[in-house]
């Protein structure tokens, strides 16, 4: 992690570099400043020309928005299940 990011943002920045590209593809990237991680992206994920060697700065940023709206559609989908099976107020749901 870069020396300017601070512990808990709510976002950073990540040093990477195309290391290699498998079967015209799936990138295999190398990650932070050392390096010394590594994951693999499909090519589609990265931008248009991306190859070998490239150096990408990856941003991670938390979605706070998206996951209030996932955990919203997930208790609704709880409150149906819970109305639907007649057991109000239990955690175990009968399917």
């Amino acid at each position: 992690m870069a020396d300017d990011q601070k512990k808990g943002a709510s976002s950073v920045n990540i040093h990477a570099v195309i290391d290699r590209v498998e079967d015209n593809d799936m990138a295999v990237i190398l990650l932070g400043d050392d390096e010394r991680e590594q994951i693999e992206l499909p090519l589609d994920f990265l931008p248009a020309g991306a190859s070998d060697g490239d150096h990408l700065r990856i941003t991670v940023t938390l979605d706070r928005e998206s996951r209030r709206a996932a955990e919203e559609k997930v208790k609704n989908l709880q409150d149906e299940l819970e109305k639907r099976s007649g057991t109000k107020g239990q955690k175990n749901f009968k399917l």
